[in-house]
């Protein structure tokens, strides 16, 4: 009898015990230390320069609002549907958890979970979709510790930014602008009631994939809410009867080259090289990009006729375009290649040879120095010896001939004369040319060798087009810029730019130089097919590299400043020139990008002056010379003050400087 009550005694004390410990491990798992935060990755959204959605990105698309922004409609649709009495209990309904069971029971499957809305979001938080014991007791665990360290509207604000709608959206948020394109606060009775339904079943219940089946969830959550007293029966019928307007979401593959390049070298600089806080972060990017220009531009890299299939499957020859404003740099528009889905390798940062579009950067230099565009040599046979090379360097125009005369370098760029531009480029001296494409924009390496004048020195489309940018607006180098500003999902600002400006270059050379690229889309110039094709005053350069390999057109209006690259990827010859090839896409481009702008024409600047000359001279033009006057350009005090005459002009009469000779001794030309 003793040896009973000793026994009873001890089980009684291990009993207490064990319900102590118990105790004491629920309470430490519950209670005692505050439950873990959860990072919730959100959307990062990419707008254009006139703050309209041009991409997102996202591990998860999710854009969190608080519970004070969502519209009642959307609250009731989800309490009736989900969790009625959401406000009555503490994390658990039991009354719930009976109905599900005897549904279940009588369906013979598990068919409703009985889940509440802290329940849910426990698993979405914390937790995996398996359905075993141990995560059903985390689940209840998470359960009360979320109740107890957060209020209902806190938990249900939590639920409503984190459950799954379908379509790669997470929160209402999301929802409201994959399926309707509109914030949550614009949502309709019977929009929100399609939403509210989407949780049970996204894929099943999408009104894109099923649309009866999405009509019939929304039925039944408007029965739900009407039930629970949340609306009146008119207003289920009226929602029940409302043409909803589906939106499809909006695609990715707009603009992929420019958001590649924004999220894998702009952005990463910021983010220490670490791509996945900018898909997670919930980040605001506002963009320079211009969506119409983007849109002209995609389409002209489309168009660039195709020669064959490589062996990886893309389409060659490939292209590339970068357009900027010239004013500040903003990058307007930006493609890499044909197809981002086909090649990822944007060819607006690779380096190719430019050919004959690197010249103007010899003729600025000619001109600071002192030359004028009335400045002739003479285009023939020429052999140098370069110290580098096993034999000497003879060049020849494109063709393999001479003009063999005298031509003004006005005439040379816009002919594109290789000996003209080699023979200034010695005159002044090497440096000076690569003293003037580094000052200019050139970041790439850049030699003295004899053939730099022709483009042999790779340089990257983006940094040669921008380089062009002192010529067109009067002197003034630009940093291209493809981002305005970066906030966070707290509305703090993170990165803002300015436009990046300083002058490397005096506003009257840079005139006369822009002055003489517009022969170059005059007829006769290299790019003359481009002329036609664009409407308004335009300045540019053609190029073709050594073997026909790459075809480049750089050229700009007062407004816009482009480059377009035209080339194979496994440097197969393309048969044709930067002018035939190039040029005319390019001035498609630019009719189509500055659709609707009022032409302009470049403006003088003070300190230049217009001077008729005779052509065959560089004189000013007699008023006893007979023949064809031309208008050109000075800087002030460097213009001719000599006039022509017969010494100088077959035009002008042999004996105009007697005029008291009779006119039987006159002799006409």
């Amino acid at each position: 009898m003793k040896a009973r009550k000793v026994l009873l005694l001890f089980s009684t004390i291990l009993l207490l015990a064990l319900s102590a410990g118990f105790n004491f491990f629920v309470y430490n798992l519950v209670y005692s230390s505050p439950i873990e935060s959860v990072e919730i990755p959100l959307t990062t959204r990419i707008y254009d320069d006139r703050d309209q959605l041009l991409a997102v990105r996202y591990i998860e698309n999710r854009l969190e609002i608080p519970l004070e922004e969502i519209p009642v409609p959307v609250l009731k649709a989800t309490l009736a549907i989900e969790d009625h009495r959401f406000y009555q209990h503490r994390g658990f309904d039991l009354s719930g958890f009976g109905r599900a069971l005897i549904n279940n029971l009588k369906q013979k499957r598990f068919s409703q979970g009985g889940s509440t809305i802290t329940q849910q979001l426990a698993k979405n938080l914390y937790l995996s979709n398996d359905r075993t014991l141990i995560r059903k007791i985390k689940e209840a665990a998470y359960t009360i510790r979320l109740e107890h360290s957060y209020d209902k509207d806190e938990i249900l604000e939590r639920y409503l930014n984190t459950i799954y709608y379908g379509h790669s959206a997470y929160g209402i948020e999301a929802a409201a602008r994959t399926y309707f394109a509109k914030s949550t606060a614009e949502l309709s009775l019977a929009e929100a009631a399609l939403l509210a339904g989407l949780p049970k079943g996204p894929a099943y219940y999408s009104p894109f994939i099923n649309p009866e089946a999405a009509r019939e969830r929304q039925k039944n959550v408007l029965q739900a809410m009407n039930r629970a007293g949340y609306i009146t029966a008119q207003e289920k019928e009226k929602a029940q009867a409302e043409n909803i307007d589906y939106r499809e979401p909006a695609q990715q593959g707009q603009a992929s080259y420019f958001v590649d390049y924004l999220i894998n070298i702009e952005l990463a600089r910021y983010f220490n090289n670490s791509t996945d806080d900018i898909y997670r972060s919930g980040l605001e990017i506002y963009t320079t990009l211009d969506a119409s220009m983007q849109q002209a531009a995609e389409e002209v890299v489309a168009r660039i006729p195709r020669q064959r299939i490589d062996p990886q499957g893309c389409c060659q020859p490939q292209g590339a375009l970068v357009a900027l404003d010239p004013t500040n740099g903003f990058i307007k528009a930006l493609v890499g290649g044909r197809d981002f889905s086909e090649s990822q390798l944007n060819r607006v940062f690779s380096r190719r040879s430019p050919g004959s579009a690197f010249k103007p950067f010899v003729y600025a230099a000619a001109l600071e120095e002192g030359k004028k565009a009335t400045t002739t040599y003479l285009c023939e046979p020429l052999s140098l010896e370069e110290p580098s090379a096993g034999k000497p360097y003879e060049p020849t125009d494109y063709g393999g001939g001479f003009h063999n005369r005298e031509l003004t370098i006005r005439e040379a760029i816009a002919s594109s004369c290789n000996l003209v531009a080699i023979k200034t480029f010695l005159d002044i001296g090497p440096e000076k040319t690569v003293e003037m494409a580094s000052r200019l924009g050139i970041l790439s390496p850049l030699n003295g060798y004899y053939s730099l004048p022709l483009g042999t020195a790779e340089v990257s489309l983006l940094e040669l087009t921008a380089a062009f940018a002192p010529f067109a607006n009067g002197g003034t180098r630009v940093e291209p810029v493809a981002i305005r500003r970066v906030v966070d999902s707290k509305g703090n600002i993170l990165l803002e730019n300015r436009p990046c400006r300083k002058k490397v270059l005096d506003e009257k050379v840079a005139f006369i130089l822009t002055d003489m690229l517009t022969g170059v889309l005059a007829e006769g110039g290299t790019a003359e097919k481009a002329g036609p094709i664009l409407h308004r005053p335009a300045a540019g350069k053609s190029g073709t590299s050594h073997a026909g390999i790459n075809a480049h057109m750089i050229g700009y209006t007062p407004e816009l400043l482009a480059g377009l690259y035209i080339g194979d990827d496994f440097e197969q010859p393309l048969g044709t020139t930067g002018g035939e090839l190039a040029a005319p896409l390019w001035a498609e481009f630019m009719e189509n990008a500055l659709a609707g702008e009022t032409p302009r024409e470049f403006p003088l600047p003070p300190g230049v002056v217009r001077k008729t000359i005779c052509p065959h001279s560089g004189l000013l033009q007699s008023p006893n010379c007979k023949g064809h006057g031309k208008e050109e350009y000075f800087i002030a005090g460097t213009a001719p003050t000599e006039e022509c005459s017969f010494l100088t002009c077959p035009h002008c009469p042999h004996d105009s400087w007697w005029p008291w000779l009779p006119d039987r001794f006159r002799r006409q030309p």
